[in-house]
């Protein structure tokens, strides 16, 4: 059964890029059949993998994938077991690309375009990556959408870790809404060089995600910088050493998996906190058309937590 996993943090330059590439291609080399599909305009992951400018994947990416209902024509292979479905930067039109497919009179909900499409080839592969964009838009949603599980790549900096509570309120959504199976599986955190707070925040996140926040910490080396200009290569030792503490995390990944690893209080969390803010606003002198706004949004909240609840 195939396995699909989103990639996601609506921050930029938190590694989920690289991350979610250097898992597909350690999956690869043990055997398993892996395919990437690239949902981020900035085509990183594409580049990455496939060694090519995302500029030559022009007219030949995800977006025609989903337009014609077909990806196998767009499907470029990087590996013995490791395929790509790339990007571009005119990805960057799919969330109104996917509401014109729907006017024109393509069935059902614009949302899962995607997944309908990733459908067709699913039984081709063990597992199906998914890049999301540092952002919380329609290719976030239809990737998630899509997905069984969630892996979020957080930096430890200070914008990063602030950016997880919507994030997971974006997650209630799609799971309370669309995607009843979608599954956080967990939080892997990236330190960065000479980054004097990173040690607090990395304690922070444990402290308050909890189990959720995996053991593996994946370091800035030089080695996985080099992965994006030369491809990434375990043909020498600095290269395997740099590709260990990714081999750990993906341990830790296939170890949730296969034990039905989920926390679902996350959501509770994020919600409450919404409230609060919420409730700290409607002390203010608010007018009237702002005060109806967080007056509606307080009632939605409670009903949502409601709901968060009873999935612990």
């Amino acid at each position: 059964m195939t396995v699909t996993i989103s990639f996601m943090l609506q921050k930029g330059g938190v590694g989920k890029s690289t991350t979610a590439g250097i898992l597909a291609y350690l999956l690869a080399n043990r055997g398993k059949r892996v395919l990437v599909v690239d949902m981020d305009s900035q085509g990183n992951v594409s580049t990455l993998l496939s060694q090519r400018s995302t500029y030559t994947f022009s007219n030949e990416t995800v977006l025609e994938a989903v337009e014609d209902e077909n990806p196998l024509p767009y499907i470029i292979s990087c590996g013995e077991r490791l395929d790509l479905l790339p990007s571009d930067d005119l990805l960057a039109i799919y969330g109104r690309r996917i509401y014109e497919l729907q006017d024109e009179g393509r069935s059902g909900a614009s949302i899962l375009y995607l997944k309908n499409t990733i459908n067709k080839i699913a039984d081709q592969y063990d597992y199906i990556f998914i890049d999301c964009p540092p952002s919380l838009n329609e290719q976030t949603t239809s990737a998630l959408s899509a997905s069984d599980y969630v892996i979020t790549v957080l930096q430890a900096e200070v914008y990063a870790y602030q950016a997880l509570p919507r994030f997971f309120e974006t997650l209630f959504h799609i799971r309370n809404n669309v995607n009843r199976n979608l599954t956080m599986i967990g939080i892997a955190v990236g330190l960065i060089d000479r980054y004097t707070l990173q040690d607090s925040i990395l304690e922070e996140s444990k402290e308050e995600y909890g189990t959720l926040v995996f053991n593996t910490v994946i370091k800035r080396l030089a080695r996985v910088a080099e992965f994006a200009t030369l491809g990434i290569s375990d043909a020498r030792k600095d290269q395997k050493v740099a590709l260990e503490m990714y081999e750990s995390l993906l341990d830790e990944v296939l170890s949730r998996i296969e034990n039905n690893f989920y926390d679902n209080s996350i959501y509770v969390k994020s919600l409450v906190a919404r409230l609060d803010y919420v409730e700290e606003k409607l002390q203010q002198n608010l007018a009237e058309v702002k005060r109806i706004r967080f007056e509606n949004s307080r009632e939605d909240l409670i009903e949502f937590i409601k709901i968060a609840r009873e999935w612990i």
